[in-house]
């Protein structure tokens, strides 16, 4: 701790000498910054040497918030600028940037919003600014939504291939996709009320940011789309200038104002003070697909949609290790949960939700939805003591499925043959080469409905509800976070300030103490004392998740049926 607290000294110190030498540094009267690609929520975390090199890195929400609340705390700073480029944002992330674009307008800032055109996404998030400004030639776009799902049953069928999927019910439909050549009744219905709940809030969002009422805004919605003068007439935006002569449109032509990129103008910002040594919120994430083992990242992301082939994996092996050191350290005082999940293995996913359990008795635990966090995402979010989501966040998806690709017909058109040699009868349950049987079928249901209703029993304790109040919101229904709020999923509409507030708060903690992610150990560690007495006394269902997995010869999964 003595060598803790002397780099400190010396951070301070030199912190303190870089200010004094920026005092003569004056930053622009705007600063802009462009929004362009992919943006996580959270750091990356340490990347291995393929990664580095093969994946350039991303700035994360996380990062933008720091820029801008450094840029607003400078007096002479008058606003800023964002420039949309093609930002590639989820809903749930649109509403966190707008919460940080009200956040620095409260701060007496000018958020001015700039684009070529505007789609619904990007003019979800303009409309959160003081001005919305188009380029010459523009447009805004169709201000609608739409969903659109492709189903490949026959297409699997013609190649000789079979997907055999026993679900909980027919709202999990996490393969739905794979399994039928068009949307069910209960999908149907479950898009439809997702549609209405994300319209909605895309509606108000205007209403509330352009000063109209909801007759209004619907008006508008269906003039789209909308460009030159038009757009500007409606009241959709509120100029029409190009890029190079927003100095003089901000200012005058003979007095344009200064503006600047952060990146070069963020060398004029005072450094902020290095945070103190000693207690800290431990970060742990449940990122990409749960699975059993350990955790991987891939080493690039693909230029086409692939979230099963290139997409994180959170192995219980790893994260478990993880909250160990969580548990363990007496500096880490509270315990974030950062999930972006749609489910996977329900073995991992009960892995880490007892370890979580475990330091939910000992440490404040407040958990945090990214954009997804359904089915086994939401199952590891149950030990929390409180939950956060976006009003666009989806979650829910309480349920269970499993399935088998049957490929014998496959392996016919291509003139290969299959010889089996096996000891006992049950052995082929999971095989490729057939369908379940009804007995196997049956079988198979039997088992996965003794999870769900672990699933419900997780849920109605956590949430102190009754067991049929969670059967008539679970099946594997989807809910978007605003829905999730009415049926007690969640305990606040928020973001990651919101969930760190609350954390603050449960641990008596001041505002500046730091989030620091949690580590993988260099050597593995034992269970925490009593942490497996714990489990057995709270469930006693990881030794029968196990033994599924000899029943199915293969996981069942807690998947949520929707992509990010």
């Amino acid at each position: 701790m003595l060598i803790a607290y002397s780099i400190y000294i010396l951070r301070l110190v030199l912190v303190f000498i870089a200010n004094i030498l920026k005092k003569g540094l004056r930053p622009p009267e705007y600063v802009t910054f462009v929004l362009h690609g992919p943006y996580p929520d959270l750091k990356q975390p340490p990347e291995g040497f393929l990664q580095k090199r093969m994946s350039p890195r991303v700035k994360s929400l996380q990062e933008l918030t720091d820029e801008f609340r450094l840029t607003a705390e400078s007096p002479h700073v008058k606003g800023i600028i964002l420039h949309l480029g093609k930002p590639e944002l989820t809903l749930a992330q649109i509403q966190s940037l707008s919460d940080l674009i009200r956040e620095t307008r409260a701060k007496g800032k000018e958020v001015i919003t700039w684009a070529t055109g505007y789609n619904i996404s990007g003019y979800c998030l303009a409309v959160a600014g003081d001005r919305i400004l188009l380029q010459e030639g523009g447009i805004v776009y169709t201000l609608g939504l739409t969903s659109r799902q492709l189903y490949m049953k026959n297409a699997l069928e013609w190649c000789g291939i079979e997907l055999d999927v026993v679900q909980v019910s027919p709202y999990k439909s996490a393969l739905e996709r794979f399994a039928r050549s068009n949307m069910s009744e209960e999908v149907r219905e479950m898009y439809e009320w997702l549609l209405d709940s994300y319209y909605g809030q895309f509606i108000k969002a205007i209403s509330e940011g352009r000063n109209l009422t909801v007759e209004n805004v619907h008006e508008l919605v269906e003039q789209t789309p909308l460009y030159g003068k038009k757009a500007l007439e409606t009241g959709a935006v509120d100029g029409i200038v190009n890029a190079e002569d927003l100095p003089a449109f901000l200012g005058s032509r003979e007095k344009p104002i200064r503006l600047a990129s952060w990146d070069e103008c963020k060398k004029t910002f005072p450094r902020p003070l290095p945070p103190q040594p000693g207690r800290y919120i431990a970060l742990l994430r449940v990122e990409g697909n749960i699975v059993d083992g350990k955790s991987r990242r891939p080493p690039a992301r693909p230029p086409f949609p692939a979230p099963f082939l290139f997409n994180e994996q959170t192995g219980e092996l790893s994260f478990v290790q993880k909250a160990r050191l969580a548990l363990k350290d007496k500096r880490a005082r509270a315990v974030l949960l950062y999930i972006d999940s749609g489910g996977g293995s329900a073995a991992a996913s009960e892995a880490i939700t007892s370890i979580l359990g475990k330091i939910a008795t000992q440490k404040p635990l407040v958990a945090v939805m990214g954009s997804i966090a359904g089915s086994g995402g939401y199952y590891v979010a149950t030990p929390a003591s409180h939950i956060v989501a976006q009003p666009a966040a989806l979650t829910g998806s309480i349920g269970v499925i499993a399935a088998k690709l049957v490929n014998s017909r496959l392996l016919e058109k291509l003139l290969l043959n299959r010889e089996t040699i096996r000891r006992g009868q049950k052995e082929l349950f999971a095989s490729p080469e057939k369908p379940f049987t009804e007995e196997e079928k049956n079988k198979a249901l039997e088992f996965i409905f003794h999870v769900y209703d672990l699933f419900i029993k997780r849920v109605a304790e956590s949430r102190a509800m009754q067991p049929g109040a969670v059967k008539e919101i679970g099946g594997g229904k989807v809910w978007t976070g605003e829905q999730a709020l009415s049926n007690g999923l969640v305990d606040e509409l928020g973001g990651l300030e919101t969930a760190l507030a609350k954390l603050r708060q449960k641990a008596g903690l001041p505002k500046n103490t730091p989030l620091v992610e949690v580590p993988l150990p260099r050597r593995e560690t034992a269970p925490v004392p009593a942490a497996m007495g714990w489990i057995e006394h709270a469930r006693g269902n990881l030794d029968q998740l196990q033994e599924s997995k000899a029943l199915l010869a293969g996981p069942l999964y807690f998947y949520h049926p929707f992509e990010k």
